[in-house]
């Protein structure tokens, strides 16, 4: 028996004709056998033609069940058992594609069936989707319907194991075109689904929307929306649309450069012209590019924009205006800027506590770490004293060391040579004569302004105060400042001792700017 080509299906179906055995059984069931004639399948022509494939026919059946063949319009029948579901076993006969998969099997006998809902996601439930595979397989191939609506088909025989190349092969609709179908009536549902598009604007996409919503892909809902209106009011064909499309998401991110326009799909179209523009070489290029932004521009913000690069003198670079001139610029690091400007109160040893109590706090702000002087003079002070406070003149900046950052109210005190005093002598541990070598010379000495009590004492600690009998501040160790505090004559605390920078001979390549 030779089965003939298959008329009903379509054209670019591949149909063969196949010889085989036929015989009844004994449950009355029709059993094709390989081969032609001679039903021992030995025919010397069989690796050469295409014939019938039966599984396990090179051993025996396990139970003695017979072999039947299954086809695509009866893969219902129950098993035996009554088991009605379809499971592939040694007893199952069909027809072998050049895949390797049964053609026309059930959607599980497809090894790469996609998961359910797969690539329908995004497009809404539809009642026209839940169809049957040949009624949906149909009607795509007869494009009955919209293109919209016929795209929904595609997802849901997807997910019945109907892959894009079985869907190529009955319906003549290849991968690229349904690829492009899903993904241009999720953007089209997108469209749909916002209440401010009017119905004639939808209607413009029955036809050839596939083309002219594809590019919009990429873009949000909201974006599409205005896009689409667009496209409809100027009547744009798809290459424009491909143009549009790149332009709304181009304006999307370049977010500096778009000053004056605005997000209208038109304004995004002339600050594409006005790129193409600027990068343009030659002039009458470069307006030709405005001109056409002109024409497009929707915005008064828009216009001026191209109108001041049509203006622009390109001899302007000639001119004696100054626009040769170069400018330096210098990015600084968080080291150059980390200092704290301190108010020198005065020498130790003759600053009064009222210049200690007087010398102002400086803040910081911004980026580059500006400060301003907060002056806190007390009057009270002032009038019990007789004596009026100076104005201070004179700062210097340290680096924002830990010790001064946390300072509260830093003041500096100029020393002359810090061998000469001794409290800096028994501070610094300093005994032998090199050790007070190494000691002369001037410093500033850091202080933290008290509070009007101090709560604890450090033994190990300096502090500043006013000793008996002595009308200038001096330093004194933690012991007598314990005396002091008690008598209300204890006034900061010591922070450090800043020295000079030593003077070297040999250049250690460190300079800080060099222009």
């Amino acid at each position: 028996m030779v089965l003939p080509s298959c008329p009903s299906l379509p054209a670019r179906s591949r149909c063969h004709s196949v010889a085989v055995h036929a015989r009844f059984g004994r449950d009355n069931g029709l059993i094709l056998g390989p081969g032609g004639p001679n039903n021992n399948g030995n025919s010397n022509q069989r690796s050469k033609e295409a014939r019938l494939i039966i599984p396990g026919q090179q051993r025996p059946v396990p139970g003695g069940r017979p072999q039947r063949l299954l086809t695509p319009d009866k893969q219902q029948g129950s098993r035996p058992g009554g088991d009605t579901s379809f499971l592939p076993d040694d007893s199952t006969l069909g027809l072998v594609s050049e895949q390797g998969g049964l053609i026309g099997g059930p959607p599980t006998l497809n090894k790469y069936r996609p998961p359910a809902g797969f690539m329908n996601e995004t497009l809404p439930d539809d009642a026209s989707a839940n169809l049957e595979p040949n009624e949906m397989l149909n009607k795509l191939r007869a494009r009955a319907g919209h293109w919209h609506e016929l795209a929904k088909f595609i997802p849901a025989l997807n997910s019945k194991g109907y892959n894009s190349a079985a869907i190529d092969e009955m319906t003549g609709i290849t991968p690229a075109e349904q690829n492009k179908w899903v993904v241009s009536a999720t953007v089209y549902e997108s469209v749909k689904a916002s209440p401010a598009v009017p119905a004639d604007v939808l209607r413009r996409f029955d036809g050839p929307g596939v083309d002219l919503l594809y590019p919009f892909r990429f873009l949000s809902a909201e974006r599409r929306v205005a896009a689409a209106q667009y496209i409809v009011e100027q009547n744009l064909d798809p290459a424009m649309c491909e143009v549009l499309a790149r332009s709304m998401k181009e304006y999307e991110r370049r977010v500096p450069e778009r000053v004056g326009f605005t997000d209208h799909p038109a304004d995004c179209l002339a600050f594409k012209y006005l790129r193409d523009a600027l990068e343009c070489r030659k002039r009458e290029d470069a307006m030709a590019k405005v001109e056409v932004g002109l024409q497009v521009a929707l915005s008064d913000g828009a216009r001026q924009r191209l109108l001041e690069l049509m203006d622009e003198n390109p001899d302007a670079e000639r001119d004696n205006t100054g626009v040769a001139a170069s400018l330096v610029l210098l990015r600084l690091s968080p080291d150059e800027l980390g200092i704290r400007p301190v108010c020198v109160a005065g020498e130790l040893g003759q600053v009064q506590p009222e210049d200690l109590q007087a010398a102002p706090r400086t803040t910081q702000s911004g980026a580059f770490g500006i400060f301003s002087i907060s002056i806190e003079t007390s009057s009270e002070t002032a009038s019990s004293s007789g004596r009026i406070p100076p104005t201070f003149c004179e700062w210097v900046a340290l680096p924002q060391w830990r010790a001064l950052s946390m300072a509260r109210h830093p003041v500096a005190l100029t020393l002359r040579d810090c061998s000469a005093v001794q409290a800096v002598l028994l501070g610094s541990k300093a005994k032998t004569d090199d050790d007070k070598r190494r000691l002369q010379g001037p410093g500033i000495l850091v202080v933290d302004k008290a509070p009007e009590t101090f709560q604890q004492l450090d033994e190990t600690a300096w502090y500043v105060g006013l000793p008996e009998g002595c009308r200038t501040l001096q330093m004194v160790d933690g012991k007598r400042a314990a005396v002091l505090a008690a008598r209300g004559s204890l006034f900061a605390s010591v922070l450090f001792l800043a020295r000079p920078p030593v003077k070297e001979v040999a250049d250690r390549g460190t300079d800080l700017l060099q222009l």
